[in-house]
């Protein structure tokens, strides 16, 4: 079990539904040891995050890149720009990612620290594989080791509480597309800048492209353990209305109201469990909080 497990079995509540209500007494406490981590556990921790920015920037710059294959996402877009303007990856890839820094920065610090590491991370190791020949110059083979190396890597990135490529998650989105599903939102740009790889780099190459898009998915996938990075739980509160307030100032929650005017049950990245359990419980220390049970919640899928 590693650490980030370790702290999401502590924080979040058990996934076979049994209730596990709040103690009045220490709303703060319990959170607080959870989340405390020895100088070990945060060498792991930071050494997985180096691992995983070290993986993603060989599959960009030792497979993908060298080869004119590009995937969905940021990544897909800097590869294309790269190709385009002559300009180093790593550049281009700081420049794609500052303005979603920059409103993580507006909207959330927190989250903004935890994209700023790992894009810093991508972005030097990036630099510095760029001198180094490409892995191999066969575009299938390019594919493969490309998004199972870009895959594995921001998977290991997300596992451990960081974030890169925030195009579907960006706070400037949310207005613009409120009305339209977030998975249709991706969706289509994910196809725009395959079907401009194709203009870019030709027909064969944007077929590669789409093999290296669907292997980075499923090895993000692999690489946060086969989780989805979404926890379903089911909230009974007298003070509803204030809770929701509360948590949809401080964190992004998908709230899915059941009816009875005190329960609700809510989507939240896993990531935020624990702090939305303390901002709850803060509110209000009577708050009930349980899981979902795997079979009602399953394959949730990421949200804006």
């Amino acid at each position: 079990m590693t650490v980030r497990e370790l702290a999401l079995r502590k924080s979040a509540f058990s996934p076979s539904g049994r209730r596990d209500a709040v103690r009045r007494d220490e709303p703060f406490e319990a959170g607080a040891r959870s989340g405390a981590l020895s100088a070990f556990d945060r060498f792991i921790h930071y050494g997985l995050l180096v691992i995983g920015s070290v993986l993603a920037a060989v599959g960009l710059e030792l497979f993908l890149l060298p080869n004119g294959v590009a995937t969905g996402g940021i990544a897909g877009a800097s590869i294309l720009a790269a190709h385009l303007t002559e300009m180093q990856l790593s550049l281009v890839l700081f420049l794609f990612n500052l303005p979603f820094l920059l409103s993580r920065t507006a909207t959330n610090r927190r989250h903004a620290l935890r994209m700023l590491l790992p894009l810093v991370l991508i972005v030097l190791f990036t630099h510095y594989l760029h001198p180094v020949p490409a892995v191999s110059d066969d575009p299938l083979a390019a594919a493969l080791g490309g998004g199972t190396f870009l895959g594995l890597g921001i998977g290991l990135v997300l596992r451990q509480g960081g974030s890169f490529d925030e195009l579907a998650a960006s706070a400037p989105l949310r207005p613009a597309f409120r009305r339209l599903d977030a998975g249709t939102v991706i969706f289509v740009a994910n196809l725009a800048i395959l079907l401009f790889a194709g203009l870019v780099f030709g027909i064969n190459q944007a077929l590669y492209s789409i093999i290296a898009h669907v292997l980075t998915y499923f090895m993000l996938e692999a690489g946060y353990s086969g989780m989805s990075p979404v926890k379903r739980i089911r909230v009974r509160s007298a003070m509803l209305g204030r809770l929701r307030e509360a948590a949809d100032r401080g964190l992004r929650v998908r709230w899915i109201e059941t009816g009875d005017g005190e329960t609700a049950v809510l989507d939240v990245y896993r990531r935020d469990v624990k702090a939305l359990r303390r901002l709850l419980a803060a509110i209000d220390p009577q708050v009930e909080i349980e899981g979902v049970r795997h079979d009602e919640a399953r394959r949730l899928r990421p949200f804006v």
